[in-house]
């Protein structure tokens, strides 16, 4: 499927199994989670992300073929964060559930899926934004200008 066939819309409540879809297929892709984990995530998740769509606090983009196939999406979610040293905003941006179909990878689609999401936080004004790269994502959002910080996790269960 040729770039120039895709289009990028924003996401809505009606997309939340594409969105949820999504989500399963990353961690998936990435070897996290046995089948029913993943099952169980899903379950978790649908009802946050219906609240989250409803009231703002996740933004979601799809891409889709001139048919209305979602191949790809991605979204932010926003939340309140106080304000630090080189950013003054009262909001942090993450972005997450970034993901391509796998046969639409390799045309550039997560590109400029990312690229609008860029564009749409800064007109949002946000200082900065952060997500977590899979090993395989990380080169694409190096060239993107995304730079390791010095986060660190410490996993409590």
């Amino acid at each position: 499927m040729p770039a120039s066939d895709i289009t990028f819309r924003t996401a809505t409540l009606h997309d939340c199994a594409v969105i949820l879809h999504h989500r399963r297929s990353m961690f998936r892709d990435m070897g996290k989670g046995t089948v029913d984990e993943l099952d169980q995530m899903v379950e978790a998740t649908r009802p946050w992300l219906e609240r989250a769509l409803g009231d703002g606090s996740y933004r979601g983009w799809l891409a889709q073929t001139r048919d209305g196939n979602v191949v790809a999406g991605g979204g932010v979610l926003i939340s309140s964060w106080p304000a630090r040293p080189e950013d003054f905003s009262t909001r942090r941006a993450l972005i997450i559930n970034v993901y391509t179909e796998p046969e639409a990878r390799k045309q550039g689609i997560a590109r400029e899926l990312m690229l609008l999401i860029i564009q749409w936080l800064r007109e949002q004004d946000f200082g900065s934004v952060v997500l977590h790269a899979s090993d395989a994502g990380r080169s694409r959002y190096e060239k993107l200008g995304f730079a390791p910080t010095n986060e660190m996790r410490l996993q409590l269960k």
